[in-house]
């Protein structure tokens, strides 16, 4: 790993030392390169947005938890401040964003326009924060923690809490399900959300007016500067605070801080801090016609929970057997995203071969476990259904970060193994080698030597199955019998049915079902007297009983699931897309192409002049004479296109000119263009300006 990222510092130094030659030459607009190194996140927040010498307060105050690190560096800021009260809390505000949004987002620069100290009817005084349609670009968690920053700060400072009058608090109200209609939200709360949120919050949550849109109602209000729409404000108090209510929660209570209780009252699904482990729709809502739903909440069928780990998995990724992704027919792929029912985010598919695929049932009436993707390609045109979509694989982290309950987990194999191993002293890799390719026989041998549950490859869904259903199923297996290794039912409606909750493997066969891989498994727990049911107990604590044996659930927890934003993943380009930021006009044609303009001629265009000291002579260029040229203000000017393409060309040594195309003209106050180079390499290789 060392050696890893040693290579990619040398490779960033050399490639960072050929841009800096290159821009030496002076041909650019500037010299040198723009964009720092920045080793850490440390580097890159003091770098984004500062102050000087915050680097290596941050890595003092790091205790490995980005949010309490934010928190206790604003709180730094705000006490060692020299600049005015406003600006001393502006800077840690935005400096504690920048370490939640690890200092690569535009939201600390953008998504906070100002903060200033305002006067309640009483005289106290109190901290409004003014936020801007940017702040999105931070994350439900990042807008949240910037009002509790904020208020820890005002707190440092000895100001007040915010007191807002009714008119204010009808105002949110009345602005919010409006900003969702116009432009839309993840999370709309309520109208006692919303004043619970308004009348508690101590730090007033304000924002610039985004929207052309305007309230109707509560206008003109003394405190508030617009009745346009506030786009900034309605994200922090809806995808913020309300949606992320139990995060915050978490962090005031491990920090200690006072005055956001009335959190526990915010979202029906987060009651005592962390959302209901029931089934929850909330991933359902917006949805859009051609994004297909999986599976729905909790329901049987859908993705069986598996927590663990694969190379690409973390980070708000998760993973799926291939076999599921071709069985979808290619709905899900690597890196589409899959709004999952839980822990609450959208997770980027990956992959991993080492979980179960899906069970499908075939035309013939053959019923399958489908574990290799070329083997679910072949079987894809005679799927009838899909029963069970297989395993998905989610990291703890996910849950952690989303500060979500933990909710029961399948019993894989590797669980299998570390009781063996707890059980016979072995080493663990030992045990998981041991474990895999049992035949049912051996499995039940380790068992009742080692008091260890039933082997998970010879588990089968009994949790799906009522007690009812386990009997009536005993009735027929032991009717039947087992013969040769296998076992025969009788192929009516209602068996099969239940051998599909089940997951149980079979096949047609001379008008029984054929059951051969589970048969053991069935004549094992079903082909004996079963003792009476005992009270409420369920399926698997039952045969656990009958047998002797524990019969864990296999798959207890199903997760629901539907397509994300597919068209997200799409590369960004601008509309209409350019390869340089040189003016053409109108000269261009409609598609803006340079070589449009150079059968013109001669074009007009508003451009930045600058000038050589040496020559005297007026040009766009960056360097004349051996000398950098010197900037003029903007003018409207003839330039010889033609000539500046054949000149380009001759440099580049292109025999001909790729479709480059430019833009109509520079919105910069200086008006430089870039060199006309630039703009035809990219077009050679289909690079465009974002």
């Amino acid at each position: 790993m060392e050696a890893y990222f040693a290579e990619i510092e040398r490779e960033v130094t050399r490639t960072y030392e050929v841009a800096e030659r290159c821009r030496g030459r002076g041909l650019d607009i500037e010299d040198h390169v723009e964009i720092p190194i920045a080793k850490d996140l440390p580097d890159r927040v003091e770098q984004l947005v500062g102050p000087p010498g915050i680097a290596e307060v941050i890595r003092g105050l790091d205790d490995g938890n980005r949010e309490s690190t934010a928190l206790r560096t604003s709180v730094h800021i705000a006490r060692t401040g020299g600049n005015s009260l406003e600006r001393s809390i502006d800077q840690a505000i935005r400096t504690g964003l920048a370490i939640l949004t690890e200092g690569i987002l535009v939201a600390p620069l953008e998504g906070i326009a100002s903060v200033y100290i305002g006067r309640n009817a009483d005289g106290t005084t109190y901290l409004g924060i003014k936020f801007s349609g940017p702040i999105r670009s931070a994350g439900g968690t990042g807008q949240a923690l910037s009002v509790l920053i904020g208020d820890m700060v005002r707190r440092e400072l000895g100001i007040g809490a915010y007191r807002p009058t009714e008119q204010e608090i009808q105002r949110y109200k009345e602005e919010i399900p409006l900003y969702k209609r116009t432009v839309n939200l993840q999370y709309l709360p309520s109208d006692r959300e919303i004043d619970l949120i308004v009348r508690n919050c101590p730090v007033c949550i304000d924002g610039e007016p985004t929207e052309t849109v305007e309230v109707s109602g509560q206008r003109d209000l003394p405190r508030v500067d617009t009745n346009r729409v506030r786009g900034g404000m309605c994200l922090v108090v809806s995808e913020g605070i309300a949606l992320k209510a139990s995060k915050i929660l978490k962090h005031v209570t491990s920090l200690g801080i006072e005055g956001w209780e009335f959190l526990e009252g915010v979202r029906g699904d987060a009651k005592g801090g962390g959302p209901a482990v029931g089934p929850s729709d909330k991933y359902m809502k917006d949805l859009i016609v051609g994004r297909p739903v999986f599976a729905h909440p909790s329901r049987v069928g859908g993705f069986r929970l598996r927590y663990g780990r694969s190379r690409t998995t973390g980070l708000a990724a998760i993973a799926l057997n291939p076999a599921t992704m071709a069985i979808l027919d290619g709905f899900l792929a690597v890196g589409t995203q899959l709004k999952i029912e839980r822990p609450g985010k959208a997770g980027a598919v990956t992959s991993c071969t080492s979980i179960e695929g899906p069970l499908v049932l075939l035309e013939d009436g053959e019923f399958v476990r489908v574990d290799a993707y070329e083997e679910a390609v072949r079987l894809l045109p005679r799927v009838e259904r899909i029963v069970d979509l297989g395993e998905i694989l989610i990291p703890f982290g996910e849950f952690m970060e989303n500060n979500h309950p933990l909710v029961p987990g399948g019993y894989p194999i590797e669980r299998w193994a570390v009781a063996l191993m707890r059980a016979t002293g072995r080493d663990f890799g030992e045990c998981l080698e041991t474990a895999r390719g049992l035949s049912f026989d051996e499995a039940l041998d380790l068992s009742r030597r080692y008091g260890l549950p039933l082997h998970p490859e010879h588990n089968l869904f009994w949790h799906d199955l009522t007690v009812d259903e386990v009997r009536e199923l005993a009735a027929i297996v032991r009717a039947e019998g087992m013969a040769e290794g296998a076992m025969r039912l009788p192929r009516d409606a209602r068996v099969v049915h239940i051998l599909l909750r089940l997951g149980c493997p079979h096949r047609p066969d001379d008008g029984s079902v054929l059951i051969e891989r589970h048969a053991a498994v069935l004549d094992f727990l079903l082909g004996r007297d079963l003792p009476d049911p005992s009270g409420d107990e369920d399926a698997c604590s039952y045969l656990g009983r009958a047998c002797g044996i524990a019969v864990p659930p296999r798959s207890p927890t199903r997760i629901g699931g539907r397509m994300g934003r597919p068209e997200k993943a799409a590369p960004r380009q601008m509309k209409p897309p350019v390869h340089g930021l040189f003016p053409l006009g109108t000269h261009g044609g409609p598609q803006r192409l340079l070589s449009k303009a150079a059968e013109v001629g001669s074009i007009s265009v508003e451009i930045g002049v600058r000038r050589c000291s040496r020559c005297g002579r007026s040009t766009f260029r960056s360097r004349c004479c051996g000398e950098r040229t010197e900037t003029r203000p903007p003018t409207k000017r003839t330039l010889d296109a033609a000539r500046a393409v054949t000149d380009a060309r001759r440099r580049l040594e292109l025999p001909t000119l790729p479709p480059m195309k430019g833009v109509k003209g520079l919105i910069s106050a200086e008006k430089i263009p870039e060199p006309l180079e630039k703009g035809i390499l990219r077009a050679a290789h289909g690079v465009f300006v974002n």
